[in-house]
Formats: C-alpha cells, structure tokens, sequence
C-alpha cells in the first residue's frame, strides 16, 4: 500500500539523517512503467563521457574547473528582479519532459531579455521538430538547437493536449506511452519565438555565476524510485531503483542549503508546488552538462507603419499589385496624363518609368502569374485600353465600352482577369479575360458614384466596392454562380475605394473618410469589422496590394502631389 511505502520511506529519511520530508504524491501512487513515462531524457555522448570522466580519480578537478568566482550567495530567479519562473505544467504519461525544462528555459530567458512571460508549446517543440511524433526521450542540446533553427510557437497556437487523442491512446508496449500527433499551426514562421545562441556548461562555478548573472539553465539527472515520493526539503537519494533520466528547469541554487532550486513538469502535487531542491552532487545532476539559452527573438507584433513619401507628382490614386512574394508594382498618371511605373524588388524602390498613354483617371493594374502585369486605363474617348507586361511592354490595345469612372481589375487564376469600371449611365461593368477570348461587357447595376474596387479570395470569386450616392460603402460579390445584390456597408466614403485579401474568405478595404483620413473595414471570415482610422490627409482614393497572409501595402496621393506608402505587416 502506497501509504506503507510512504512511512517506510519517512523511516529510512529519518535514519538517514536526510534533509527532505516524503509525501504520497500523485507520481508515488503509479506503478513502474507509468513513473518510467514521466521520464524522457536520452544522455548525449557528451553527458555519457562526463559521467564516465566523474567516477575517475580526477573528477574533483574535473568538476570545480578553473572559472573565478563572481556569484552571490543564493539566486531564484523567482524572485530576482522580477519573476521570470513561468508557471508549472504537467507533461502527463508522456518522455517530453526536455521539451518541457528546455520551452520553460527560453520563457524565463524571454522575460529577463525582453520582459514578456511567454507560453510556449512543448508540443509544438517535442512533436513536430526532428524529434517526430513520439513520446521518446531526447536531450536538451538538440532541443535548444531545434527552437534555434525552426523556432517554438505559443502554447495557444498548438495546445499540449491537442497532440493526443481524447481519451488519449495508449502505447500497449512498456513503459505505455500516450500516443501524440503533430498538429501544424497558421503563420508558423512569423509567429515562432527563436533563440540565437544555446550552449553547455560543465564547471560548477561556470554554472552559478551564469545563474547569479544571466539566467536559468536546463539540467537532466538520474531518477530513483523515492524522488517520486518528494514532498519538501533538500532531496538527496536514500532508497529505491534507478528509473531513467529527467530533465527540470534549474532556476537558482543555495549555498546555504547546498542545493540546485529546480522547476519540475511534473503538475503541481509533486513537491513544493511542482518545485524541489537538489543537493549539490546528488544523482549526477552537477556530472551532466547544464544546457543554457539566449538571445530570444520575438515574433514582430504585426501593426501599421508609415505614412513612406515615395515622391513623383501624380494626379491619381495610385493601383497596386503583388505578382510575388516582397514584389509589389503601382501604377499612376502623371502630369502630362500619361501612365506612370515604380516597383519594389523586395530590397528597393525602382523607377518612376513612364508607360505612355493619354488617360483619364486612374489606371488600374493586376497579375495572374510571376512577371506578368495587366494594365488597364480609360482614354480621352472614353474607351478601356489594356497594357501588359511580359518580359516587355505590349502597347495599348482597345477593349472599347465607353466609361465615365476609374477601372480596377483582378485575376483569380492563371490567364484569368475580371475588369469593372463605372459606365456613362453609373452602373458598374464587367469584362473579363477566359483565357483566350475577352467577355462582356456585362452590366452589374447600381447607382455608382465612384470607380469601383474589386478583390479575389479564391477561384471564381469576385467582391466589389463602390461610392454610392449617399456616400456609403456598398458591395456586391460573385459566388461562382450568381452576383449578389448590393449590400450597404455604410461609412461615409469620400473617394475611390481600394480592395485586397491576403487569403480565403479575408477582405480588407480602403477609403478616404469624411476627414479624408484612410479609412480600412475589413472581412474576416464571419463579419465586418467597424472602421479603423489610419490617419494621414489624402488627395486621392487608396490602391492597395498584399504579397503574403498579414501583409497590406497601401498607396495614395499626398496633399503634395507625391505618393505615400503605408503598410501592415
């Protein structure tokens, strides 16, 4: 009975002098294969030659090293500057525990570097990095190394207990591992906390002055069967079996107590808290390596930047286009009417080009492939005329219609492109390109008071935006079968929308409000956001283009004349 062991342990503490007191603990009641499955560490060659090094006759000189002393006297970094001990969790019947000490690590390094208690994901760390989907052990230096090269995301994005199944299932063979799974997670890389340096110390002063003046360490250990049974105090081996190694979190040490203060993954109904103390010497855990960790690297907070003057003197809203990942091209008319070209290649703004052309309003401009640009543009006889790129400039050709508003063009597919523009009677249409054959022009109704805007989320979808004579937002989209009706998204809009997604089922559009700020309303999914103000005075509507999911880049006219360039990323 476990209560037996229980005072037959506090027994042997007691003859034995020990500085620890046992408790019947939730690990204490498991049997051997369950206790085994706490356990997780896989001793790297390094810590298998440390071991080997200690039990020779130098292993005195081997453990002091030869570091000056520059530490104080006792360190928990509990409660040192601060607290930047992040709360302790459970890693249940699964060998993750140096995941666990090692994601714990980079949180404490995270609020001492850059003040921010993070959450990490130990599953994210054990589970879908190079260790794979298993609960098998590992060893703290290559863990380190796989937050250092792929980064570890936050425990909200891929939950511990997402890995496994409800009810978890259980590996029928010992020690009867749960059986997890690799979950990926959204925007993985932008949204992965890194580190830029890890290492391993051996010199048992090295170890306290890094602890007194840097910050927590990882640290594996050899388990026997009464650790499981630690309730408080300075543990040190009595009794029992060796059951594996483990892997905690090192957080502080006491030369006072002569001990290692240590974070456990164990719940918190295992010692203090889910915290213990170590003797110094105790179980190997001075002989291992202590793995360190630094420079953490926070995810960029996704926000608004700009407003970025890129000069020149237009006399229109700007359009924009990404064909490509850091690629973006805006078109607008220039002075003497004529269409005018700069880009951005991913390190430098380039141009301006002039493109030619007599035109009224502004040009709009869309992609269907890397290194292809469509252009479109009403001329001074009221006609549309397209422009392309491919390896060069085409000239102008005639796509006639007659129009009284600015186009705006899109393309949801390969040699795919949808052009709308307000016509001489103010309704909206459309032409489109299939391939081989232009189409239309078709009329989409309304009552337009503006050029209209168009984005795509996927293929065979349309959305639409224009002015309406009451100056609110209208839309109206197309589902692959059928247009819609006018939907009215108020707000008071002032000039030429602009629209873009950056992915399925995301709209955002931009508009000059009523003090001609820039004004964004956005789809995501399930509704519409209200209106955000970005500020700014602008002379001109918003041509907007996105090349990545959470980027926007928007362009308008100045007050100046110039283009501006606001973006979000």
């Amino acid at each position: 009975m476990p209560k037996l062991e229980i005072a037959q342990l506090s027994k042997q503490l007691i003859e034995n002098k020990a500085r620890w007191t046992a408790r019947q603990t939730p690990q204490s009641l498991l049997d051997d294969n369950q206790k085994k499955a706490l356990l997780g560490v896989i001793f790297s060659q390094t810590d298998l030659d440390l071991a080997a090094a200690a039990k020779s006759p130098n292993a005195a000189a081997l453990k002091l090293g030869g570091e000056a002393a520059a530490f104080a006297p006792a360190v928990d970094w509990r409660n040192h500057n601060g607290n930047h001990v992040t709360s302790v969790k459970d890693q249940k019947q699964c060998g993750s525990c140096v995941s666990f000490c090692c994601t714990a690590l980079v949180e404490s390094m995270a609020s001492i570097e850059h003040g921010q208690l993070l959450d990490l994901s130990e599953a994210d760390s054990h589970f879908c990095s190079s260790h794979g989907a298993s609960c098998g052990g590992w060893n703290a230096n290559d863990c380190l190394e796989q937050i250092k090269q792929r980064g570890v995301v936050s425990d909200a994005a891929y939950p511990y207990m997402t890995a496994f199944a409800s009810p978890p299932q259980v590996d029928p063979n010992p020690p009867h591992y749960w059986i997890p799974h690799c979950v990926n997670t959204p925007n993985r890389a932008a949204t992965a906390v890194k580190i830029t340096t890890h290492g391993l110390i051996t010199d048992i002063t090295a170890r306290k002055n890094y602890l007194s003046n840097v910050g927590p360490c990882s640290a594996s250990f050899d388990v026997y069967d009464d650790f499981f049974s630690y309730g408080s105090g300075v543990y040190h081996h009595v009794s029992g079996a060796y059951a594996g190694g483990h892997c905690v979190e090192v957080i502080g040490y006491s030369e006072a107590e002569q001990c290692w203060i240590c974070k456990n993954s164990w719940n918190t109904g295992f010692g203090m808290g889910g915290f213990f103390k170590i003797g110094y010497g105790e179980c190997n855990f001075d002989t291992y390596a202590f793995a360190t960790a630094q420079g953490t690297v926070l995810p960029v907070q996704p926000g608004w930047h700009g407003y970025e003057n890129l000069g020149g003197i237009i006399t229109s809203k700007p359009s924009a286009v990404s064909w490509a990942a850091n690629r973006i091209d805006v078109v607008a008319r220039g002075t003497d009417s004529a269409v005018y070209h700069r880009w951005w290649d991913g390190a430098h703004w380039n141009g301006w080009e002039s493109l030619g052309g007599i035109i009224q309003g502004a040009p709009a401009i869309c992609s269907w492939a890397a290194g292809r640009l469509d252009m479109f543009a009403i001329g001074t006889n009221h006609q549309m005329y397209h422009k392309w790129f491919q390896g060069g400039w085409s000239g102008w050709e005639s796509l006639g219609g007659q129009f009284s508003g600015e186009p705006c063009a899109v393309s949801w597919g390969p040699n795919r492109i949808d052009v709308f523009a307000r016509g001489m009677d103010s309704a909206m249409w459309h032409m489109w390109w299939d391939g081989a054959h232009w189409n239309g022009w078709e009329s989409l109704g309304g009552v337009c008071d503006s050029g209209p805007a168009v984005a795509s989320w996927s293929a065979n979808r349309l959305d639409c935006f224009v002015k309406g004579t009451d100056s609110h937002l209208y839309h109206k989209w197309w589902n692959g079968s059928a247009w819609s009706a006018w939907e009215n998204l108020q707000g008071y809009v002032a000039a030429e929308p602009g629209a873009v997604s950056w992915g399925p089922n995301r709209i955002d559009v931009f508009y000059p409000g009523v003090n001609f700020h820039m004004m964004h309303k956005w789809w995501n999914g399930s509704v519409w956001s209200g209106e955000e103000d970005l500020g700014g005075v602008l002379s001109s509507g918003v041509g907007v283009s996105s090349w990545a999911a959470g980027r926007l880049d928007c362009f308008v006219e100045g007050t100046d004349s110039a283009m501006y360039h606001k973006w979000y990323a």
